[in-house]
Order: structure tokens, then C-alpha cells, then sequence
């Protein structure tokens, strides 16, 4: 479905300034700045630099997804962003009593390593590793995908391009420039989207049956709506944000307003997903996004809306590579920060070559996403008995890490080879794991006995 040539000189404009501008922000951030600058943007982010990046890394790939969810199960999909919101609100309270102690961490892992032991946090590492890595490659196979889409241009030097972009403002300024990035794409994403929701609303063009929210069925339901509830929990990124702001106070009021600005933006995707689909019924759902706004908006917008596009996955890419090899190297490495620093870039470099090759091979929004979140229920589950139960033993920890990841994977392997990956995948994931949980816990008064 390439349509090369569709987008106007000054469309083409709008792009390359905008690249442009994320160059500018990594070699302006590079200047001066520390080592811990580098790693966790000094511990000083205020509120609305918390919320803006909380966002921005939310977003990404998710605009093009939920679309093409909306085309499989209508506005039954919402119950994702349903999901994420009470998640979020869930998440405060934990996060404040996270903060506490926050001074000394830097990733997932180092939560499970100072209160429950080393072994905990490697198993907490390796998997939240695959959750961050595989986030990565299902936005760059996006954001390659809407390349290709206007350029006809092959599928590898469209994700060339993209990753190679990123590369560039991050390995010069790490954390400091994933958050001023995230800044600035995410008043782009919010800016453009309104835009496109005033300009293509149309109620007449979409039937009433469209807004059905139980459209699909409950067992679906539950899936989209569960992944949005757990995944806070076992989100390295979002765990980042939470060690990189100011205090608690700060803290609270970005995790408060991006509740309520996702909220809003949220109901505008729906809006603009609902419309391409009543308006282009037959189109490949992982393009849905793209084809509408190629076929229904004037030159000039269509430039801003790829810019909306590219600034809502790219900031989950950068986000996503960093996330992940600061986790390789701080979770499994003591060195001075110097040397960690120096390592984590040439991680980055090695992230990205794989990302880019499992992009090429698995090319598909929706059989990635499905992969990759299923991972996201074990460590979210065993995160959440941690604060059900502080006291909790490492053993208990390590069996439903262990017996949630063998289940689940075993599970999803099955379900490739039938070719019927559904989202009802991560019920098997989250029920796994909290087996595990018990499991471990009988375990441990029976050895205690």
C-alpha cells in the first residue's frame, strides 16, 4: 500500500524540520552535562516535565495500534485506555512509597536488589529487558511502516532512517534528552491530535453501533483492560520517571495530570480511530492511521499528522533503547559511572542493531504487541505482592517469576504455531504468575516449617 509521492513539498518540510529540531535538542543537552545527568536527568524533573514524558512514552506505537484494534473489535479497544487511566491511579500510591527510597535507584531491578536480593533482580531485569526491548521494536516497525507507506521505499531503509535518528540525540545526551525529546514531541502529539479530532469528527460518519464498548466479547475485554491496569507496574520507564523527579509532591501531580491529559487524548484517538474505520472499512488495519489521514486531510496537515506520528513512537524508541541498556549494564555491572556510562552507549549501539533486525522479521503491530505484553503480567504481578506484602521472601518472588515466564511463554509458542494470537494471551500470563506466587509462598512456610 505504498503511496509514494502523496506527501507535498511543504509536508516533506514540516518532517525535516522537525527531525532537525530533535538533532538540535540532543547536541544542545550534550554540552556540560554530568555523568548522573546522563543516567536519571539529575533526580530534577518537575511535575510538568514528569507528566509531558509519562505521556510521551505512553503514547507511541499505541496510536496506530489502537486503531487497528478498533477495526478488529470496534470500541471495545477503549478498554485499553480505560485500563491504563485506573491503572495510573493505582500506581500513585505505590509510586509515593517508591520515592521514598528512590534516591539509590536507577532501574526496575534495583527495587528487587536492595529489598529482596540479587537473584530477584536479575530475574526482574531479564524480563522487564525483553518488555522494553520488544516495546522498542513494535514502535520502530511502526514508525518504519509509515515511512514506507508515503516513500515506497523498502522496508529496511526506512527503519535505517528511523533508528538512525534516534541514535543520534541519544547516545550524545541519554536520559536529559529522552525526557527534553519527550517534551517536545508530546505538545506536538497533544497540539496535532486535537486538531485531527475537531477536522475529522463527523458523527454522521459514524454509525451508532460503532460506539458499542462491549462490542467484543467479555473475555477480550478483560484482556484489554487488565494490560492496561498492570502494566504501570512492571513499566521500567514509567519507574524512571518516578526516580528522575524532583520529590514526592512533583511526582503526584504529573502522575495526577497525565491521567487526565492521556484521558482526553484518549477519547480524541477514539474519535479519529472511528472515523477512518467507518470511513475506510476494508484497509489493512496495522496502516489504518496512515491510509485515513493520507485520504482525508489537506497538505500541510498531513505533514503535522506523520510529525504527530513520528513524535509519539519515536519518543518510545529512544525511550525504550535507553531504558533497556541502562538496565544491562547497571542491573548486571558495578562499575564507577564513568565506565557505565561509556558502556551504555555502546549498548545502545547494540540494541539498536537487534531491534532493527527483529523489526524486519516480525513486521506486524498487532502479533508484536501481543508478544511482548504478555511479559508485562509476570513482573507486574509479582511487583504488586511486594506491596500487598512487603515482607515477602525472595523464594516466593523467584517461583512466580519462574513459573509465570515458563507458562506463559509456553503458551504463547502454542499459540504462534496455531497462527491465533488474541489478547486473551495475557490471562494465561497474569494467572501464571499468580500461581507462582502462591506456589512460592506455600514453598516458603513449608521450608520455614
Amino acid at each position: 500500500m505504498a503511496a509514494e509521492g502523496m506527501l507535498s513539498m511543504f509536508d516533506i518540510g514540516i518532517i525535516v524540520v522537525y527531525f532537525i529540531a530533535l538533532l538540535v535538542i540532543g547536541y544542545i543537552y550534550s554540552k556540560r552535562q554530568t555523568d548522573e545527568d546522563y543516567l536519571i536527568a539529575e533526580r530534577d524533573l518537575g511535575a510538568f516535565s514528569t507528566m509531558m514524558t509519562i505521556n510521551a512514552t505512553k503514547t507511541g506505537s499505541i496510536l496506530m495500534v489502537f486503531t487497528a484494534l478498533v477495526y478488529l473489535w470496534g470500541f471495545s479497544a477503549v478498554w485499553y485506555f480505560i485500563g491504563v487511566i485506573a491503572g495510573i491511579l493505582l500506581f500513585i500510591p505505590f509510586a509515593m512509597k517508591l520515592k521514598e527510597k528512590s534516591h539509590q535507584y536507577y532501574t526496575l531491578a534495583d527495587y528487587f536488589r536492595y529489598n529482596y536480593g540479587r537473584v530477584s533482580a536479575y530475574f526482574a531485569s531479564l524480563i522487564t529487558i525483553i518488555i522494553v526491548v520488544g516495546f522498542m521494536v513494535i514502535n520502530l516497525i511502526a514508525g518504519t511502516k509509515i515511512f514506507v507507506f508515503f516513500t515506497g521505499w523498502p522496508f529496511w531503509i526506512s527503519s535505517i532512517i528511523m533508528i538512525s535518528i534516534v541514535l543520534f540525540y541519544l547516545i550524545l545526551s541519554g536520559y536529559k534528552a529522552v525526557v527534553k525529546t519527550d517534551i517536545l514531541q508530546y505538545l506536538a502529539i497533544v497540539f496535532i491530535i486535537i486538531v485531527l479530532g475537531v477536522l475529522l469528527f463527523n458523527g454522521q460518519l459514524i454509525p451508532a453501533s460503532e460506539w458499542n464498548i462491549f462490542k467484543a466479547d467479555i473475555v477480550t475485554i478483560l484482556g484489554f483492560f487488565i494490560i492496561g491496569v498492570l502494566y504501570p507496574f512492571a513499566a521500567p520507564e514509567l519507574w524512571q520517571r518516578v526516580y528522575s523527579a524532583r520529590g514526592k509532591r512533583e511526582l503526584k501531580s504529573g502522575l495526577l495530570w497525565s491521567v487526565i491529559i492521556y484521558a482526553f487524548v484518549a477519547f480524541l484517538l477514539s474519535i479519529v480511530a472511528l472515523t477512518v474505520k467507518s470511513t475506510f472499512p476494508g484497509v489493512d488495519p496495522d496502516l489504518a492511521l496512515v491510509y485515513g489521514f493520507a485520504n482525508l486531510l489537506p497538505s500541510g496537515l498531513l505533514g503535522l499528522s506523520v510529525v504527530l506520528l513520528f513524535g509519539a513512537i519515536m519518543s518510545t524508541i529512544d525511550t525504550g533503547i535507553f531504558t533497556s541498556a541502562s538496565a544491562i549494564i547497571l542491573d548486571f555491572f558495578d562499575w564507577p559511572k564513568e565506565k557505565t556510562v561509556r558502556y551504555i552507549k555502546g549498548v545502545i549501539l547494540l540494541l539498536s542493531l537487534i531491534g532493527f533486525i527483529l523489526a524486519i522479521l516480525i513486521q506486524d503491530l498487532i502479533i508484536g504487541s501481543y508478544i511482548f505484553v504478555t511479559f508485562i503480567m509476570v513482573v507486574a504481578v509479582v511487583v504488586m505482592s511486594t506491596w500487598i506484602k512487603p515482607r515477602i521472601k525472595q523464594r516466593t518472588l523467584l517461583f512466580g517469576f519462574f513459573i509465570g515466564l515458563i507458562i506463559s511463554v509456553a503458551f504463547m509458542i502454542y499459540n504462534l504455531l496455531l497462527g491465533n494470537i488474541q489478547p486473551t494471551i495475557v490471562i494465561v500470563g497474569l494467572i501464571a504468575s499468580i500461581i507462582g506466587i502462591l506456589i512460592g509462598g506455600l514453598y516458603t512456610l513449608i521450608k520455614r516449617d
